[in-house]
Formats: structure tokens, sequence, C-alpha cells
């Protein structure tokens, strides 16, 4: 019998969520000041402090560019990445390059990885939770995005370390919906789940029979979410007083700030209204009067802006199904999740393409925290429930002309295996390299790289396998030998990270003697997926 709960955490882009169950039933925990979510935002105050929530949230006007949110867009990215790059330049504080050439923030006078960053808004709810549920809260089931890559991933999983929890699981957004929506109900059917959050959009589909939850395909774009319909607004409205004064806004951190409320409270007031003004006073001063930002926007207005996101969501939900022959009237009920499925552009565009309308009764801001805290209640229960996942992009290998040849491909159940014949040693040297990369793009530039693996001469066939976790061993065959090693794709258990410790430790030994006497069977450099568990 489980003495302590598992919280169920949905560590979102704007909004934080976390749940414990009780008597069988998931609830929402409360924060400090008693609403449901917490802003996923920390800041410096004046006084040097570290402040969480709504607190830190309150100062970003006011102290824009020592208030940090949006953070997780960034988090597990290298700095030196094109997305990065472009979107940094959107936020009032200082992206910056931090540890092994990832992406960090300037918060006061020193660099803080985004890792720690989130730990801060984790470490937050552990400590109302364990208010809340007037115990220790030491283990936790955190979500990410069905898209997030391994490096993602890792940083997630790392950042609940931080704040003191033994992570038990990373589970994927849209599963966790279909769990809080479908556990212990006796439902079969095909769902498919529609999550578009603050920063990410995710579609998945799942076949529910009983509590067995096999996902049958995903898919989404970690580059689209609800701030992206914030800037169309914030766009608009730019314009539009530029046009009126000739004045351009977007230089003073403080007044963009203003604005960027002011458009998200617009966007959410226009679920509801068919029309409003956007007025924010002195913005701005001609000729020592004051000037004042007046704009009116409605509903039809946004729709226009903002349509073609709306269309992307589409595009990415049919590429979805199509990959496993599944027409839209194939779909019992669409679950929505995450708060800009508000929008009643997206809830009649969903009527539309799928012929019903989405499943109501289904919390779309905390759908995702309780089934988390349904899956952390499970894991010591035998046959509580049975999650089937996928992979959400491909893993593979670089060819010798830079290109991306896929071994698993996308949506491959797990666990599996997939063999392949390995090229032999060049010229007369000894070993051969494999770089082993996850993506979804055909040039392994764009992919992220996991490690490289060292084979000897004589070796015939290497094979893939991923376990339940996400884990990726390899193997290799040949001259009457096997060996095994093991990288990570879902970030690192503590056990597997120490025998990475050790491996490493062993070949710089071996390094330091004749190749002769170095061992001739497989071993791997990890050096990133080192670098990113065990800081």
């Amino acid at each position: 019998m489980r003495r302590e709960p598992v919280l169920g955490i949905d560590l979102g882009t704007t909004n934080t969520c976390a749940a414990h169950v009780r008597n069988k039933v998931p609830t929402v925990v409360s924060t400090d000041t008693g609403r449901l979510v917490l802003p996923s935002v920390i800041a410096l105050n004046q006084r040097s402090d570290i402040v969480v929530g709504n607190v830190a949230k309150e100062q970003m006007v006011i102290n824009p560019t020592k208030t940090i949110h949006g953070h997780k867009r960034f988090i597990g990215r290298p700095f030196n990445s094109p997305f990065v790059r472009h979107l940094a330049g959107k936020f009032g504080y200082d992206v910056v390059e931090g540890p092994d050439g990832q992406t960090a923030v300037s918060l006061g006078d020193r660099v803080v990885t985004l890792p720690e960053v989130s730990s801060l808004v984790l470490s937050h709810v552990r400590t109302v939770a364990q208010q809340h549920l007037d115990g220790s809260v030491r283990e936790a089931v955190i979500s990410v995005p069905a898209y997030y890559n391994d490096n993602q991933r890792a940083a997630v999983k790392r950042a609940g370390e931080l704040a003191g929890l033994e992570v038990k699981r990373i589970i994927n957004e849209p599963t966790a919906a279909a769990l809080a929506y479908g556990f212990n109900r006796g439902f079969d059917q095909r769902v498919l789940v529609y999550d578009l959050g603050g920063g990410t959009f995710d579609v998945s589909v799942l076949e529910l029979q009983g509590n067995v939850f096999q996902v049958v395909a995903t898919g989404g774009d970690t580059f689209l979410g609800g701030v992206d319909f914030d800037d169309r607004i914030i766009g608009y409205v730019l314009e539009t007083f530029q046009r009126e004064y000739k004045i351009d806004l977007s230089d003073d951190a403080v007044v963009m700030q203003r604005v960027r409320n002011a458009a998200e409270a617009a966007k959410m007031d226009l679920s509801l209204l068919s029309n409003l003004v956007i007025s924010l006073p002195y913005v701005a001063a001609r000729k020592g009067r004051p000037l004042e930002l007046r704009v009116s926007l409605s509903r039809e207005e946004l729709n226009e802006l903002t349509s073609d996101l709306v269309d992307r969501t589409f595009q990415l939900c049919d590429e979805v199904l199509g990959t496993k022959g599944i027409d839209p009237s194939d779909i019992d009920e669409v679950i929505l999740v995450g708060g800009q499925t508000r929008m009643p552009l997206v809830q009649e565009r969903i009527h539309r393409h799928f012929g019903r309308p989405a499943r109501k009764g289904v919390h779309p801001e905390e759908c995702v925290a309780l089934g988390a805290a349904l899956l952390g209640d499970s894991l010591d229960q035998i046959d509580a429930v049975t999650l089937i996942d996928v992979l959400s992009m491909p893993i593979g290998i670089a060819d010798s002309k830079g290109g991306f040849k896929k071994i698993i491909e996308s949506n491959e159940s797990i666990p599996c295996r997939r063999s392949f014949s390995v090229p032999p040693p060049l010229d007369d040297r000894e070993y051969a390299e494999l770089d082993v990369y996850q993506g979804g793009s055909d040039r392994i530039v764009d992919n992220e790289y996991l490690g490289t693996v060292r084979y000897p001469r004589g070796a015939q066939s290497m094979t893939f396998r991923l376990d339940e976790e996400g884990i990726l061993g390899v193997s290799l065959e040949g001259d009457g030998h096997c060996k095994e090693i093991t990288l990570a794709t879902c970030g690192t258990p503590p056990s597997l990270r120490n025998a990475i410790e050790e491996d490493i430790i062993r070949r710089r030994q071996l390094a330091e003697q004749p190749e002769a006497q170095q061992d001739a069977g497989l071993f791997a450099s990890i050096r990133r997926v080192l670098g990113r568990t065990s800081r």
C-alpha cells in the first residue's frame, strides 16, 4: 500500500497544474493562492529574492528583464539552433548560452539553466502540495509534449530531480489526457487528443479498451501554441498604433510587456465577446503629451489573424491519421487539451473536420495533471493500467553523405527491435564508428545527437532495441560474440547513468594504452547523454 501520494504534474508553457489521487479519485492540488493552476513564471524581485507563480507574473510589466516566462519553449534546445535565435528576441529577458551549448537565461548577475528554472516551479508545486496534503511528497509523474525529443525529456526529468522529486515516469501529455478521460470507465473507443497549449501542439490517436491505452500514432509541432496566437494580436496592435502615430513601440520592453498582457487578455475575452477595445494609457509621448493606445478588435478579425495557425493544426491531424490510414470519421471522440482550445474558431473547426463536436466534461487545463496522477497511483498495482506507446520521432544513423538513415520509424510501437548490417572499417583500420541520431529531418544536422557507437572489424550486424521506457539498447553481432550497450531516448535512469559513467572512465583508461591492448569489443561514446544527465 502506497503511503505517500505520487504527484501528477503538467509542467506547462503558461501554467503548471498538479494533482494527486485519494481513494481512487484524482484531484487537482490548489496553489498557495487558492487557484487550480500556477503561472509557470519565476522572477527576481526588487530585494533580489526569487519569486514563483502569481507573484512573479505580477511584476512582469514593471520588471520584464528579470521575469522568466515561456521558458518551456527553449528547454533542452541548443543555443545555436535557428529556432532559439528566432524566438529569443520576443521575450523581455536575455536568452544566453549555458553549459554544453544549451539555451539558458540571464537572471540578475548569473546564468541559470532552463532545468534550474523549471525546477524552481516544480519545487514550489511540491512545497504547496506537501502543505495541502499535510505530508511528504517525494515522487512524481511529469508530462511532456508528445513531440519532445530526448534532450527535452531529459531536461524536464533533470528539473524534477533538482526540485527534490524522484521522477517515476515521463508521460506524454495527450496520453495523460486520455487516461483522465477513460481510466476505469470501460470504454472501447478510438479517440483523438487535440492538444493546443501555450507553446506546443500535439495530436495523438489512441485506442481504448478497458484500461488498456494504446497510442496508435502521434505527431505535432513544438513551434505552435497559444503564444503564437498572442503574437498575431501583438503584431496587429503595434502596426495599428504605428500607422496612426508613426511610433514604433517594440523597442520599449515595459510597453511591450503591457501589450503582450493586453493581447492575451483580449484573446481570452473574445472567446465570450464578439468585439472589444484594447486600451492602454500612456504608452508613448509626443511633445510632452501622453499617447494612449486604443485598438478595436473583433472575434472575426481575430479569426482572420490566426486562421492559418488553426489550419496548421488540422494539417498535422490529417498527417497523423494518414500514417495509419485512418479517416477523420473513424474517430469516436475528440478530447481537447490546453487553454487555446477554448477559442470558438478551434471548436468550430473540430466539429466541421471530424463531423462531431469535441468531448465535453474533460477540463482542458486540468486533465493532463489528473491523468499523470492516475498513472502515478497505478505504478505499484498489477494490471491497473496498461500503456502501449509509440516512438514520436525516428531513430537512425548518419550515412556517408551526411544524410539520416532511419532504423526505427516514428509511430513504431514500443518495445521493438530492428537489426541492420554494418559496413566494415575503412582501409586497414581496426574500428569503425556510427553516429546515432533522433529526429524527423532527412539531414543529421537538424536532428538530435544521441551517441557514437564504435565497433571492431569483424562485426556483421547491429540491433537497436527500444524497451517500454523508450531506452535504446544497441547490440553488435559478429565473429561469434554479442555485446550490448545502452543509449537513452527518453531520459536516463540513475542505474544507466552510473553504467555510462563507468564506461567513460574505462574508455579513458584504455585510450592511454596502445591500440593493440584496447578492448576489441563494442563500446560507445555517449558525450551528450552523459553531459545532460550527470550535471
